[in-house]
């Protein structure tokens, strides 16, 4: 009865944290980015984690109430956290690979160019950037209309700001940086890949190391 109830009062203190916090206050939830899920999560777990263990002592008699037991259930819960997460999230990778890169493609991201500039990027706008000497050239799509930006800096300093294991944003040449949501295959050969932009007829290249992954994300074009 004891084991049964703990994990009724899991779910329901996942439920707590997860839906009604958010419904109460909203505001902090309502432009959702990676920092904030890695601030918010490691608090998640310490709540659901102290509901265990107030329950656990109360049946116990607050016999076990020491910051010891504590730590121990704490662990627990992390544990299971972790090994229900990663199942779950391991299932839905397998049922759409590019889900994942959707969660970030709403973030809107602070970037910082050579030059000291900060600039306001939407990953879901960007079509893709190119290298072009000192500078490079940012290609978005808002609202239907299309137009480019020019920012003193780096191919590799703007992918360091806005490329991460969630973001759709994604190296496919060394002068290239790409949008995976926007783009199909038009050529491919054993050593050579072109990729065209949907909706237009932006031409890019794939170097040969990153053939592999590209052929994971993207569809080829009929």
């Amino acid at each position: 009865l004891v084991i049964f109830s703990l994990g009724i009062l899991f779910i329901l203190s996942i439920l707590f944290i997860e839906f009604f916090i958010p419904l109460l206050v909203p505001k902090p939830f309502q432009r959702w980015t990676l920092g904030k899920a890695l601030l918010w999560y490691p608090f998640v777990i310490v709540f659901v984690g102290g509901c265990q263990f107030l329950y656990k002592s109360y049946w116990a008699g607050w016999r076990d109430f020491t910051f010891l037991e504590f730590v121990f259930v704490l662990s627990r819960t992390l544990g299971i956290g972790f090994t229900v997460a990663f199942f779950v999230l391991g299932i839905w990778q397998y049922l759409n690979r590019n889900r994942l890169s959707m969660l970030t493609s709403k973030e809107v991201y602070d970037v910082m160019t050579s030059d000291g500039k900060v600039v306001q990027l939407s990953l879901n706008n960007i079509l893709y950037i190119a290298s072009s000497d000192n500078y490079v050239e940012v290609h978005i799509e808002e609202n239907g209309d299309r137009h480019k930006l020019i920012l003193r800096s780096s191919l590799k300093k703007i992918e360091t700001q806005i490329s991460n294991p969630l973001s759709p944003i994604i190296r496919c040449h060394r002068r290239y940086l790409i949008n995976i949501n926007r783009f199909i295959i038009s050529n491919e050969s054993s050593r050579k890949m072109d990729l065209i932009l949907e909706n237009y007829e932006d031409s890019i290249p794939v170097s040969t190391k990153y053939i592999p992954q590209i052929k994971q994300r993207l569809t080829v074009r009929p």
